[in-house]
């Protein structure tokens, strides 16, 4: 039968005893303390020993703490003892050898299933790490993805504005966004575009439609890009205006001229035969009328 004993509870947590020790500001009396509970764990055993009697096996382990002279000291010890129940009764505080193993092997077990139920909770936070990082990758892409499609619909739109402008369009000029891959992406634009007007109402109205195709062009056309075509087509509507006013004033021009033109009725050959007389007077009038409209004579 075997009986195994603690001697002195501070060698179970010898490590937290040196922490709160080392923590003390004084070497010495940290060095005394371990010599006082060297001391202590010694006399212990004696004890042990000496209710045990002679016929009992006694074996000692030993559990040191290094002091800050440089030697070890004795901190705690288990003692097991081999005898008869007899004398084994007279140490108190002992645990059977097989309590202890049965007990030992408990906390194994529960030290097994900790470790089990540690590996499965990591497992699951990894699991779950794992799956808001995915999470967050097809967030960044969807990001990148989308970043990519308004680059490419920015520099069409832009192209678009610059082919149909002409000799009326600037350069382009992007504005960029930096992306979640650190790279940076087109997100805007703009084109500069003259609102030319040419030296004659028909100029300029030519050159406010081509304004107005080149604003338009896009197959959608921002806000500002309408607010152009507008100005242009304000611009285009009063070239219109002028150019019908000079038509009608060249209309009304040439309605007073042929009002105030004679016809002049020639004379045929046979009436010239039949009354030479009214003839010779008839070819009078036509001179006098052509010189009236000369300004040569007065009208009658």
């Amino acid at each position: 039968m075997q009986v195994t004993s603690m001697l002195s509870a501070g060698y179970l947590e010898p490590m937290q005893n040196v922490s709160r020790v080392q923590n003390a500001s004084n070497a010495k009396e940290v060095d005394e303390s371990k010599q006082v509970k060297e001391q202590e764990i010694l006399a212990e055993e004696q004890s042990l020993r000496a209710k045990l009697g002679n016929d009992a096996q006694v074996h000692v382990v030993y559990h040191y703490s290094l002091g800050s002279d440089g030697k070890n000291y004795i901190t705690g010890a288990s003692v097991t003892m081999k005898g008869s129940e007899e004398d084994l009764n007279k140490v108190s505080g002992g645990v059977l050898t097989e309590d202890l193993q049965a007990h030992k092997q408990e906390q194994e077990d529960q030290d097994t299933q900790n470790i089990i139920k540690s590996e499965a909770e990591k497992r699951e936070a990894k699991k779950a790490d794992d799956k808001a990082k995915s999470k967050s990758e097809d967030n960044e892409d969807e990001q990148v993805r989308e970043l990519k499609n308004i680059q490419n619909e920015v520099i069409a739109h832009e192209q678009a504005h610059k082919a149909a402008a002409g000799e009326f369009g600037g350069g382009i000029s992007y504005s960029y966004t930096e992306g979640p891959d650190d790279k940076r992406y087109i997100t805007g634009g703009e084109v500069p575009i003259k609102l030319k007007q040419g030296s004659t109402p028909e100029e300029t109205l030519r050159n406010m439609q081509k304004v107005q195709a080149a604003a338009n062009a896009p197959a959608d056309p921002s806000g500002q890009d309408r607010q152009v075509a507008a100005k242009a087509a304000a611009i285009a509507s009063r070239a219109r205006s002028e150019i019908a006013r000079e038509r009608t004033e060249d209309d009304e021009k040439k309605t007073t001229v042929a009002k105030g033109t004679p016809i002049i009725k020639p004379v045929s050959r046979e009436d010239e035969q039949q009354d030479p007389e009214k003839n010779g007077v008839l070819s009078v009038l036509a001179a006098v009328k052509e010189l009236q409209i000369q300004s040569i004579i007065p009208a009658a």
